[in-house]
């Protein structure tokens, strides 16, 4: 489907995620004026502590943009024929800026809650059935039906259309999924299997990571001097690095046998994701 290769937000020119909650370290409003210079009346003349002594300055912090110049330039190489190592910089840099495989989780609160939902969904059909299991979500009914019109009807629930650009990098990646099934045609929701069902959650996680990175780290290659060709190869090459390490971290994780609270599924796809963005860190550089 291909949406990080021109997904730039919302048309409505919505603020960058990132403003929505701005994680310790991954900057904010340094203070500045409009020219870039800091207000020096308040700067270098602070109000005194009560006791008459001149307070500390408050931390410097840079704004979220100025972290990712060293990735997105390495990406841009990338897409210009800068060899798959260029591509494994970019995203170990990603991350590191980030803070993290953990900080990089963090950026992703809405992606982190539908992927969730969708573990919690495919832990309720194992154990319950699948009627039980959309219960949840008073979709019940639908059981029977073919397995993409249910998903679609799921994904309405819980990832709806409009919002912030982190809720709509979560629609997309889980309505790409689902364009997945509904081409393998594996009939109705009921039939589905639990592989097929896990082989769902780790394409939903995979097409948010991968949708989330390019479009923090590849705007400067896609409205660059790389071809829609070339960015695409670097999506599709991304993609394919980055869905064996969310196999990985997934594991085994939501095994039939085990019966986890939703709580608990919450904690394991945070880690799920934390998990994946430090294997991409650290496994990429050495990409030849």
């Amino acid at each position: 489907m291909g949406t990080s290769s021109s997904y730039g937000g919302p048309s409505s020119g919505l603020v960058p995620d990132w403003v929505d909650g701005v994680d310790p370290g991954m900057g904010g409003d340094d203070g500045s004026d409009k020219d870039g210079s800091a207000d020096s009346s308040d700067a270098d003349n602070p109000a005194p502590n009560d006791d008459g002594s001149k307070p500390e300055a408050p931390p410097t912090v840079a704004p979220p943009g100025g972290k990712f110049t060293y990735p997105r330039a390495q990406f841009t190489r990338f897409t210009n024929g800068g060899g798959s190592r260029s591509l494994g910089r970019a995203l170990k840099g990603y991350v590191s800026a980030a803070g993290g495989g953990a900080g990089a989780a963090r950026r992703m609160p809405h992606s982190t809650r539908v992927a969730s939902g969708v573990a919690g969904l495919a832990s309720a059909v194992a154990n319950d059935g699948a009627e039980a299991a959309l219960a949840r979500f008073n979709l019940q009914d639908l059981a029977g039906r073919p397995a993409a019109e249910v998903l679609e009807a799921v994904a309405e629930v819980i990832c709806p259309d409009g919002g912030t650009i982190d809720e709509s990098i979560a629609r997309d990646a889980m309505l790409e999924a689902i364009a997945e099934v509904a081409e393998d045609d594996p009939g109705a929701f009921d039939e589905l299997s639990t592989d097929q069902l896990d082989a769902f959650l780790c394409d939903v996680i995979t097409r948010s990571v991968v949708t989330k990175v390019l479009n923090e780290i590849g705007t400067n290659a896609l409205h660059g001097s790389a071809s829609d060709a070339d960015f695409r190869e670097a999506e599709r090459i991304t993609r394919d690095f980055t869905q064996g390490r969310v196999r990985d971290a997934l594991g085994n994780r939501f095994d039939a046998e085990t019966r986890p609270t939703q709580t608990e599924i919450d904690r394991s796809i945070s880690e799920v994701y934390a998990d994946t963005f430090d294997m991409l860190g650290a496994v990429l550089e050495t990409m030849q």
